[in-house]
């Protein structure tokens, strides 16, 4: 950490500060955030991922966007401000938290009335591209929470939420309701939620609506053949007009399902060229400190769980584990 410090305080070149699975605490998050005021580099992702932040380190997030004006301006300017928190210890409360401070960071009135139903976010006016608040014990209000902020920030377009085995399917319901007509969220991950064939059934329902998802996520869910035709009614019914990767390994889903399923996205996979570009944006982006790279990242070890980024060419656009 010390090193990291004497960076922050020397440096105007970071933009991007990746900390994940270092054993990151709130009193920890509070020293570093002090350091990052004083900071002359305009840092504009933290990955904060497999840590031990709870409510009160999302506090300390808060105050750090709010005392830290080019952060701010990147964020109206370039929406290029990227929040990483997997795998720490935020539950529904440092959810609710998380999001009613983001909502008046980004000049919006936050109404609570002591009820997660009962929150209001009137509309944005400043991007966050990517949230990941899996793996941090989200329960029912945390859904509800959520899909109230995301039917009103419309920017957001990446979401992950994998690791987040909320029982409550009316709690999924109420989430995936908010995206049948949300227009910018392009990737979700809902890997390891314990779905099943009922909650894929709902998810299904939010795919024949929504036109510009493009990656899904839906790895070790539980379900089988049931929730697999529930895809793929989806699928023939309009829910392909985007869609170009979804991924269900770990289910149980037949060979000839599968290759139903995998039928339907072919005409929406990207040419090999447009896969190759992104292969290279995504190597660049994993390149250690220096002043072309303009990245901090210190890991204890390598993360087994991170975002997918798979090659979207037609072996892995539909993929699982088949029974038959």
């Amino acid at each position: 950490m010390n090193a990291i410090t004497e960076v922050l305080s020397n440096s105007d070149e970071v933009e991007q500060l990746i900390l994940r699975n270092t054993g990151l605490t709130d009193e920890l998050l509070k020293s570093l955030a002090t350091v990052l005021k004083r900071s002359p580099s305009e840092v504009t992702v933290i990955n904060l991922n497999l840590n031990q932040i709870g409510p009160p380190g999302v506090n300390v997030l808060l105050d750090l966007l709010q005392a830290k004006p080019q952060i701010k301006e990147l964020l109206y300017v370039s929406s290029d401000f990227t929040e990483l928190l997997f795998g720490n210890q935020l539950d529904d409360l440092g959810v609710q938290t998380l999001l009613s401070g983001l909502a008046e960071l980004q000049d919006k009135t936050a109404a609570l009335h002591g009820n997660s139903e009962q929150i209001h976010f009137s509309p944005v006016s400043i991007v966050i591209k990517e949230l990941d608040l899996g793996g941090n014990g989200i329960d029912s209000d945390g859904l509800r929470v959520l899909a109230t902020f995301m039917r009103y920030h419309s920017h957001l377009q990446y979401l992950g939420l994998a690791q987040t085995p909320c029982s409550d399917m009316e709690a999924w319901k109420v989430l995936f309701e908010s995206l049948k007509m949300n227009t910018a969220l392009t990737h979700i991950i809902l890997d390891e939620s314990n779905l099943g064939d009922n909650g894929i059934k709902l998810f299904a329902e939010a795919l024949r609506s929504n036109k510009t998802l493009r990656k899904v996520d839906l790895d070790n869910n539980g379900f089988g053949e049931v929730g697999g035709h529930y895809l793929l009614e989806a699928l023939r019914s309009g829910g392909k007009r985007s869609l170009e990767q979804l991924s269900l390994e770990g289910n149980y889903i037949s060979t000839a399902l599968m290759a139903n399923i995998q039928q339907e996205l072919e005409p929406n996979i990207p040419s090999p060229l447009t896969c190759m570009l992104l292969i290279i944006s995504e190597y660049a982006y994993k390149q250690p400190f220096n002043k072309q790279s303009r990245i901090i990242m210190a890991d204890s070890k390598t993360c087994k769980r991170k975002k997918k980024k798979k090659k979207m060419d037609k072996s892995t656009a539909v993929t699982s584990c088949p029974t038959g």
